[in-house]
């Protein structure tokens, strides 16, 4: 998670560590290097109490928090969901991992990355993205044909076309919809009430559910959403973030409405100074 909330995090987590396991003065009282390194990590410190940028953290922080009404309960979902993560979905993934090695693992990634690029397309076209349209059907016909299903993907290999992402809740921000309050879904994790709105029209209109019918579900729990091969695509990355967070349902939060906004700036043609992370805790 490539946040500014993660980043900041980690720079105090680090801050905290070194100061707890620095040596502290010698045997007869006099100040070691050691010590003076004490004072230059509590300098650091302060300074970075005062700096700007950590104002700008805590800034964020404070409006992430305004736009989650319900944390309440989305705390109680958020405890249930980290339960099945421990007792559930984490094992699986492991289990994946052990069973599939990182090559095929990741041949199994692009085959579903490779599915989604229908719906991607239809929102690259209502947001009026010509230039990416153009690159998502570049590159759902090249991996489709030489990339043997999705499982490879020459387009950005070899003609360096990157993939570009786009849904229907980043198509109703462009149009001006607000994103609603931060909601925590149980088994889904974090979304917004646009983005809960957009993903329901986004399965609906996939055509890929039309022609697998039922076995649409399959590939929704295998590589859709929250599915088992997203999950284990980023898994280090949330645990980054867990590790590197005080709260860390704080910082998901950030991480996701911090994504969330870098994605609608994309589609409403806007910089993004934050660039867009993938979310996919629970």
């Amino acid at each position: 998670m490539r946040s500014r909330a993660l980043g900041g995090s980690l720079v105090v987590a680090a801050i905290a560590i070194a100061a707890a396991a620095a040596p502290r003065a010698n045997a007869i009282g006099e100040p070691d290097a050691a010590s003076e390194s004490d004072c230059r990590v509590e300098d650091d410190a302060l300074r970075l109490e005062e700096d700007p940028l950590f104002d700008d953290e805590e800034d964020l922080a404070d409006e992430a928090s305004g736009r989650d009404p319900f944390e309440g309960l989305n705390r109680d979902v958020f405890s249930f969901n980290r339960g099945m993560d421990r007792w559930v979905f984490n094992p699986i993934t492991r289990g994946y991992q052990f069973a599939v090695p990182a090559p095929g693992r990741r041949a199994v990634y692009r085959f579903f990355d490779n599915l989604d690029s229908p719906v991607i397309l239809a929102n690259h076209m209502l947001q009026f993205r010509v230039v990416e349209a153009a690159g998502t059907v570049t590159r759902f016909a090249i991996n489709s044909t030489f990339g043997v299903a999705g499982l490879f993907d020459p387009a950005a290999d070899v003609l360096e076309v990157a993939r570009s992402e786009a849904d229907f809740g980043q198509t109703l921000a462009r149009y001006g919809s607000p994103s609603g309050p931060y909601l925590m879904l149980p088994i889904f994790g974090p979304s917004t009430v646009r983005d809960v709105f957009g993903d329901v029209v986004d399965i609906m209109v996939d055509p890929v559910s039309y022609l697998l019918g039922p076995l649409q579900w399959w590939t929704l729990v295998l590589g859709g959403g929250e599915g088992l091969i997203v999950r284990e695509a980023h898994l280090a990355e949330l645990e980054a973030l867990e590790e590197g967070s005080v709260d860390f349902y704080s910082a998901l939060r950030s991480a996701y409405l911090q994504s969330r906004d870098a994605a609608v700036r994309e589609a409403r043609g806007e910089s993004a100074s934050v660039g867009p992370v993938m979310v996919s805790a629970h």
